[in-house]
């Protein structure tokens, strides 16, 4: 038996992309599936269930801890009227008791023959739906779990600035 291990060459990009589009006609998604994907700074986790027509897509965005009342009080009882908030809608906030963490949990229903691009189309129409909500979410103070790493403040580079002599400001002055 013989096997090559020469990839064919060629000729242009269209023949790549029709080339591709073929084999993924044979990699289509089947439930259950569970996928993870960042989006706005958010680790979402995305499960997908059902069989035949209808698929349920659930997707859970992690908004990061909910802060103890000794940290802000205020703040905390911003995000949690979040959470109380009730929407008629697929799209809510909701906390997770033990860990004292906020999500962003949609729930929604892809009806039809299920593909990879009615997937991916159905988790994005799902995203630009629930972009008002983290609108909602920052106008009470939610910075997204990244943002708030970004804040915190090196103290010790802080403290080496601090006990570092200062350099003179005219090297000629310093020379005596």
């Amino acid at each position: 038996m013989v096997v090559s291990t020469e990839v064919p060459q060629s000729s242009s990009f269209k023949s790549l992309i029709e080339e591709g589009g073929e084999k993924l006609v044979w990699i289509s998604p089947t439930a259950p599936l569970t996928f993870r994907f960042t989006w706005q700074d958010i680790v979402f986790s995305g499960h997908l269930s059902g069989s035949g027509e209808a698929h349920r897509l659930l997707l859970l965005g992690d908004l990061g801890p909910l802060p103890f009342s000794a940290e802000d009080p205020g703040f905390r009882e911003r995000l949690m009227e979040l959470v109380r908030w009730n929407p008629d809608d697929r799209a809510k906030f909701v906390l997770e008791p033990k860990r004292q963490h906020i999500y962003m949990t949609i729930d929604d229903v892809i009806k039809g023959e299920l593909s990879g691009v009615k997937m991916i189309a159905t988790t994005v129409q799902c995203l630009y739906h629930i972009r008002p909500y983290f609108e909602i979410a920052r106008d009470v103070g939610w910075k997204p779990p990244i943002e708030k790493e970004r804040e915190q403040i090196n103290y010790i580079e802080m403290l080496d600035k601090k006990s570092a002599p200062e350099a003179p400001s005219d090297p000629e002055d310093s020379s005596d």
